[in-house]
């Protein structure tokens, strides 16, 4: 996050060149346009080190309160036209938001894509040392004091339009942080003397709210794992965490989303094992086991000495399919079957 938020800030963000925005009072009798242009923007230096979350009781419900000191230096500058009859102007303007720091309230809400939103309660906003510098000090001063009286606007009603103000601008965010919730990673095989790995795909999205607790939360992902982008059907179990003992951290997997993954890691080059005598020999990690061939194989297949003739190199492979993953059933933690294919031919063809 300490690197994702200020890259996603500088660049990816794609913040505006040109602002244009009026202010009215009284019916819009007096009006004011004004437009920024040329604007530039500092890279921004934020204290992401020093967040802290807490889940907390607040408003009768469980929410996430964050603690974020937010913005320890960034730098705004534009040109600034104000069109207005009484105090028309046209000059530089700088807005600099130095130690400006954020602590809100609020609750994760599951959208149509699975995605969480941040539906906002509270806010409390610390302007720091930040001002509105402009080349006219009577105009700095009138911004300057609007800012203020927008945060006052802002914190006060947050509790009704937290979702509009906050939901809209973090949420975005929170997608593109999280990778709309796809984890690529590439995973190694485990077994000795194959030296093959592969890449996979975790979709993480929400299947519904999280639950917030005291000092605790759950989360419902989907947990399907994706291979050369295909994935399975996930059957809609019901789960249940386990609160027996002092453990509270917990990973609970369906039936379903077991059997997707282990049938996924089948399809890999993971699930395909080469054998032959270097190969089974590190597999082993047995100096006396040191060929693979008909010789060696022949108390199991003495067809193969027979047709082969006696020590023969041999290659071969081992691949698995059509895996089921049962759980707490027959006395048994975890039952998996599956179908193993295995095949063996003279290693000069």
């Amino acid at each position: 996050m300490e690197e994702f938020l200020p890259h996603y800030i500088n660049v990816d963000l794609d913040l505006p060149k040109t602002y244009h925005y009026e202010f009215g009072l009284f019916f819009n009798l007096l009006q004011w346009k004004i437009t920024w242009t040329d604007i530039s923007w500092s890279n921004v230096d934020l204290d992401i080190a020093d967040v802290k979350i807490q889940l907390t009781r607040s408003f009768d419900k469980a929410l996430l309160s964050v603690k974020f000191p937010a913005v320890k230096h960034w730098e705004i500058d534009a040109h600034q036209d104000v069109n207005f009859w009484f105090l028309p102007d046209y000059s530089n303007i700088q807005l600099i938001f130095k130690d400006f720091k954020i602590d809100f309230e609020t609750d994760l809400v599951l959208d149509e894509h699975g995605y969480l939103d941040p539906v906002v309660y509270s806010a409390d906003i610390h302007f720091g040392e930040s001002y509105l510098y402009h080349d006219n000090p009577i105009t700095a001063f009138v911004m300057h004091q609007f800012l203020y009286f927008g945060i006052v606007i802002i914190e006060n009603s947050v509790y009704f339009v937290g979702q509009y103000i906050f939901t809209n601008m973090m949420g975005p965010v929170m997608d593109s942080f999280l990778n709309h919730y796809m984890f690529p990673f590439a995973f190694p095989t485990m077994l000795r003397g194959q030296n093959t790995w592969d890449l996979f795909t975790l979709d993480f999205r929400n299947t519904q709210s999280p639950y917030i607790g005291d000092g605790w939360i759950d989360f419902f992902i989907h947990g399907q794992l994706l291979y050369a982008g295909q994935g399975c059907n996930i059957v809609a179990d019901n789960l249940e965490f386990s609160v027996a003992g002092s453990t509270m951290s917990q990973v609970v997997i369906s039936e379903s989303a077991a059997t997707c993954i282990a049938n996924n890691v089948a399809k890999s080059h993971l699930g395909h094992i080469t054998l032959n005598s270097q190969t089974v020999a590190d597999l082993w990690e047995d100096p006396n086991v040191t060929n693979f061939t008909t010789s060696s194989l022949g108390k199991h297949f003495p067809i193969l000495e027979k047709k082969l003739g006696k020590n023969k190199p041999l290659h071969g492979y081992v691949t698995f399919k059509d895996f089921n993953v049962i759980f707490g059933s027959y006395d048994s933690d975890v039952i998996a079957s599956y179908t193993t294919c295995f095949a063996l031919y003279n290693e000069k063809g």
